[in-house]
């Protein structure tokens, strides 16, 4: 419900700004609803935006750099290390993460380093190691063990990446940047957060949602095992026993 709320609150910004000096944003993406079908292989998307004269008519006045944020739902994962006893390889120490986006990415039109104080991106929890430590909720071993390989197995799942060049001008002012969505993407709602920097400090920032939903036969069958689970168990067991037995009959001939 908290989680939700502050998803609400971050979807009704269109323009924050943050000084006398801060300039206005237009902010918005190529795809609103992006459709998961059995054939599904990724998607690209494209992000862009323009940077608009301030609330007193200011011009922009540049230069800028711009940074994105992409944020899938949120989830739960358990990470283990196995280790052998009696000589036999059993699961050990765990760690616990909750509330963990299962997609992350981070797109600047230069490296972060560059653009931001370490201060800011500490405090906005910017690093894909930020986000994973965030969600540490509980631990039976070595913390940054556990960490460390959550965000190897992310990062090899090209389901967390910083792109330090993932933003590009097209003008002085127009922005834009290309995501790239891997097969194994999740379903829900995703949020995307652009900021405008100048100097150091963040003068503007928007955001936006799409949507990442199965459609089709895939769609249905998802739907059915979470809202008629029975239905949904006994389908499975009269479609698996009719497909032993056609393997059968056609097998004996």
């Amino acid at each position: 419900m908290i989680a939700g709320r502050m998803l609400l609150a971050l979807l009704s910004l269109v323009a924050t700004v943050t000084g006398a000096s801060a300039q206005g944003l237009v902010f918005g993406t190529s795809d609103p609803t992006i459709s998961i079908q059995s054939n599904f292989a990724g998607e690209t998307i494209t992000l862009f935006g323009n940077i608009e004269p301030s609330l007193d008519g200011t011009p922009p006045q540049g230069p800028y750099d711009v940074v994105f944020v992409i944020r899938g739902p949120v989830e739960e994962r358990v990470v283990r290390r196995k280790s052998r006893q009696f000589g036999i390889m059993l699961n050990a120490d765990h760690a616990l993460f909750t509330g963990l986006p299962s997609f992350y990415r981070v797109l600047s039109s230069r490296p972060l380093e560059t653009i931001l104080d370490p201060e800011i991106i500490a405090q906005r929890r910017l690093s894909v190691e930020a986000q994973v430590g965030l969600a540490l909720q509980e631990s039976t071993g070595n913390v940054a063990l556990f960490e460390n390989e959550l965000v190897r197995l992310m990062g090899n799942a090209n389901l967390f990446r910083t792109e330090g060049r993932g933003v590009s001008f097209l003008s002085p002012t127009f922005f834009s940047a290309r995501v790239v969505l891997p097969a194994n993407v999740p379903n829900g709602i995703f949020l995307a957060q652009a900021l405008v920097v100048q100097n150091g400090e963040v003068i503007a920032q928007g955001a936006q949602r799409f949507f990442v939903q199965k459609s089709g036969f895939e769609r249905f069958v998802g739907e059915a095992a979470v809202n008629q689970p029975l239905l949904y168990g006994l389908a499975t067991v009269l479609l698996a026993l009719a497909t032993g037995w056609l393997g059968g009959v056609l097998f004996r001939r």
